[in-house]
């Protein structure tokens, strides 16, 4: 029989400072732990605010050594593509309308590209190459992708799609200077281990005029302040090492040259998944050993902390009815838990 993986316990971490202000001092917000793998760290994580500049991070975080660890070979941005060509031939509905709303949303950002004959886009955090495939199949501009990965596998799988990827952190891969028209960051800036140095290496390799798409989750929100102490999804445990607001963010962008553009507030399904999940998971706290482990079935059956990508019946009647939610939401406070934030480098 085989054994299921077994979770790192003390992993390497850093003490760290306000990436925004490089203020030391914070309040506590909340702690927890991974609930999405079973095969990364049990070790507990401390969620705190900068006292001077509201920015939300994790300290102690996991040392960049730890990577291979908080992003197991299961992670789920690895095998998106596989599901798109599975869905693709399935004519999968909820496929077509994550398609949909992710090309809808790249269309307008290349509108705000200056005008090339072929605009260069670069996606960080590409994984498989899901969303380099996505953009050159745009029909309003002929585009050549370029992405970034740190993860060896898929990086080999983009690149058989023909697309030019870089194996690497961003930070540190060697890419040109104002070479892209447009540089995509879909919630990938509040994984890294320094994101203004992130943000700035964005200023760098665009051209002056650039547009850097930053996709992130937003502590503001509704959702985010009513679970902030226990189950908000947006935590995601332990990958998510900085968190910003609108004010934040903005801070942060203009701090390295960016001109502000545009924050608009999109729908987070996969963050109430992961709040559900968490809630119905913490049911099994203090239960015998039988009924939490019922429990801990039911939560992830109900709502597949992983699976919850996949393009099936089940997930699209939670993917609409969390968006439901957050229109509402949105209706009603003006903000959700994800932020698209479009900054350009002046000219």
């Amino acid at each position: 029989m085989t054994q299921a993986p077994q979770m790192k316990e003390n992993i390497a971490k850093v003490e760290v400072v306000c990436n925004n202000c490089g203020s030391t001092e914070s309040t506590f917000i909340t702690h927890g732990v991974e609930h999405e793998y079973d095969n990364t760290t049990s070790d507990v994580f401390n969620v705190v605010q900068c006292k001077h500049c509201e920015l939300v991070y994790l300290n102690p975080r996991p040392d960049v050594s730890e990577l291979k660890t908080i992003y197991p070979d299961s992670y789920y941005a690895y095998g998106l593509q596989q599901q798109n060509v599975e869905a693709e031939n399935k004519s999968s509905l909820l496929y077509r309308a994550r398609k949909f709303v992710y090309m809808s949303r790249l269309t307008r950002a290349l509108d705000l590209c200056q005008p090339s004959p072929v605009l260069k886009v670069l996606d960080v955090g590409c994984a498989d190459g899901r969303a380099l495939n996505w953009y050159k199949s745009v029909e309003k501009y002929k585009v050549e992708t370029y992405g970034v990965d740190f993860d060896g596998a898929a990086v080999e799988k983009a690149r058989a799609s023909g697309h030019t990827v870089y194996l690497g952190r961003f930070e540190d891969v060697a890419i040109e200077k104002n070479t892209f028209d447009l540089v995509v960051a879909t919630h990938v800036i509040e994984h890294v281990a320094d994101p203004k140095g992130f943000a700035r290496r964005a200023f760098e390799v665009l051209k002056p005029g650039g547009v850097f798409l930053c996709e992130t989750p937003n502590v503001g929100s509704f959702d985010a302040k009513v679970f902030a102490k226990q189950h908000w999804g947006g935590y995601h445990f332990p990958r998510h090492w900085v968190l910003y607001n609108s004010k934040s963010i903005a801070a942060m962008a203009q701090s390295v040259g960016f001109k502000v553009e545009s924050i608009q507030y999109h729908p987070a399904p996969a963050f109430w998944n992961w709040t559900c999940h968490s809630i119905v998971k913490s049911w099994s706290n203090d239960k015998p050993a039988g009924q939490a482990a019922k429990l801990q079935i039911l939560a992830d059956n109900l709502f597949p902390p992983v699976d919850f990508q996949r393009n099936n019946l089940k997930n699209l009647f939670f993917v609409a009815g969390f968006t439901a939610v957050d229109v509402v939401i949105k209706a009603i406070t003006g903000t959700t838990s994800n932020m698209a934030v479009v900054l350009r480098r002046p000219n």
